[in-house]
C-alpha cells in the first residue's frame, strides 16, 4: 500500500473522532481569550507583535503539546485496541511505512493548527486596532514563528508515542507519562533545555528574536538535543514494530 494511502487512512479513522472536536474548541477559546486580552489593553499592548507573541505562548508549551499527545495516543493505540493492526500486519504492510504514515499524519495535524492560529490572529489583527501595526515583515515573522512551532513541537512531542507501541496501545500510560514530560517541561523550561526537546524548542523557534522573549542565540545543541532524540526514537520504534507479535 502506498505511503499517501496510509497516511489518508489515518484522517478518515480520525474523522469522528472526539478529539478532533475537542482539540478545535480548546484552539479556538484559547486564542478568543488572548484576542480579547490584547484587544481591550489599550496602551500596554499597542503592536501586532504582542498580539502573536501571546497567541504563540501557551500555544507552543502546552496546548499543541497536548493536542498531539492527545492525536498520537489514539492514533497508535486505536490500531491495537481495534485489531486494526493485525489485519494491516497481514495484508502486508511495511512496518516502516506504517510508522512513517503515522508521523506524517501527526505533522500534518501540528502545521494545520498552526497554520489555523497564522491566519485566526492576522485576521483578527487586521480587523481591530493592530491593523496600523502589521506590517508585511511582522506578518512574515509571525508565519516563520508558526512553522517553526508546528515542525519542532512536533518533533519533541512524537517520540512520547514509543510508550503506546512498548505496551501495545496503552493509552493511559502514554496519557500521564505524556502530560508529565509537558507539564513538568513547561514549569521547569530553563532549566530543561538541553536535556528535554520541548524545552529545547522553544530556542530554536524564538531565535533571532527582537519580541523580546528570552532565548539563547547559539541553537545549535538545542537543535542536536530535537533531532537525536527524535532519530533514537525513530530507530528503535521501528526496530520494535518489526519484531512485534501482535
Amino acid at each position: 500500500m502506498e505511503l499517501s494511502k496510509l497516511v489518508l487512512s489515518e484522517f478518515q479513522k480520525q474523522k469522528r473522532s472526539k478529539v478532533v472536536y475537542i482539540s478545535l474548541v480548546l484552539v479556538i477559546a484559547y486564542l478568543t481569550m488572548i484576542l480579547i486580552y490584547t484587544n481591550e489593553a489599550t496602551g500596554l499592548f499597542d503592536s501586532f507583535v504582542y498580539l502573536y507573541k501571546f497567541s504563540l505562548s501557551y500555544m507552543n508549551y502546552l496546548i499543541l503539546p497536548m493536542i498531539l499527545l492527545s492525536f498520537l495516543t489514539t492514533s497508535f493505540s486505536n490500531d491495537y485496541n481495534n485489531d486494526t493492526i493485525k489485519y494491516i500486519w497481514t495484508i502486508p504492510i511495511s512496518r516502516t511505512k506504517y510508522f512513517i504514515s503515522k508521523l506524517v499524519y501527526l505533522f500534518m495535524i501540528s502545521l494545520a493548527i498552526m497554520i489555523f492560529v497564522f491566519l485566526t490572529v492576522c485576521i483578527t489583527g487586521f480587523l481591530t486596532r493592530f491593523h496600523d501595526s502589521m506590517t508585511s515583515e511582522l506578518v512574515s515573522r509571525f508565519f516563520l514563528l508558526c512553522i517553526r512551532s508546528s515542525i519542532f513541537i512536533f518533533l519533541s512531542v512524537i517520540p512520547v508515542s514509543i510508550i503506546t507501541i512498548v505496551t501495545k496501545g496503552n493509552a493511559a500510560t502514554t496519557n500521564l507519562i505524556g502530560s508529565l514530560y509537558i507539564v513538568v517541561t513547561f514549569f521547569l523550561m530553563k532549566k530543561l533545555q538541553g536535556i528535554s526537546p520541548l524545552a529545547s524548542s522553544h530556542n530554536v523557534i524564538w531565535y533571532n528574536t527582537f519580541e523580546g522573549v528570552e532565548s539563547s542565540p547559539h541553537i545549535g545543541y538545542f537543535i542536536a538535543n530535537i533531532v537525536i532524540v527524535f532519530a533514537i526514537y525513530v530507530y528503535i520504534s521501528i526496530k520494535i514494530l518489526k519484531k512485534q507479535d501482535v
